[in-house]
């Protein structure tokens, strides 16, 4: 024997009739509502990777016509460089909205008119700061590392677009 033995107390579980009290019933309740929420942010991701997919596609029309408008050669670069990023965002989603739900993503972009290269430009940078956050917030919605991967480097490369896109709207 120990010279020193833990109290411990004994459970004992029995059903009762009158008790409305169903520890197994409240477990199926839990795992009911834990297979609901997995549910609606399964399906809160594929809206976003939707509606990204979308907006990558969108983009990279944008910054090749409004590259072609660009008054110097360092902001024609600058567009097509993010062009270039956006098609392999576009890439990284489309790859995994076929993986999550075994079908290609159906899509038609609206191109976005150019009005004058500042005013379009900066539509352009306020697109960057919204998609951003909206990347962001996809990465912090999951712990899957696959998902999380997926959206880290799109949401790096649309501040260091909006960057550039301000510097350019700022320079003289």
């Amino acid at each position: 024997m120990y010279p020193y033995q833990a109290p411990f107390e004994e459970t004992h579980y029995y059903y009762d009739p009158y008790n409305p009290f169903d520890p197994y019933a409240e477990r199926q309740q839990q795992a009911q509502g834990q297979q609901q929420q997995q549910q609606q942010t399964y399906q809160q991701l594929l809206n976003i990777l939707m509606s990204s997919i979308i907006g990558e596609a969108t983009a990279i029309d944008f910054y090749t016509r409004l590259a072609k408008e660009a008054p110097n050669e360092y902001s024609k670069n600058v567009l097509l460089s993010a062009a270039k990023d956006e098609k392999a965002h576009l890439q990284l989603f489309t790859r995994l909205y076929t993986s999550l739900t075994g079908k290609e993503p159906k899509y038609k972009i609206r191109p976005v008119k150019i009005t004058n290269f500042r005013q379009s430009l900066f539509e352009a940078y306020e697109d960057e700061l919204s998609d951003y956050e909206k990347y962001r917030n996809a990465y912090l919605l999951t712990q899957d590392p696959s998902i999380r991967d997926t959206f880290f480097r799109p949401f790096s490369d649309e501040i260091k677009h909006a960057t550039r896109f301000s510097f350019l709207l700022n320079a003289r």
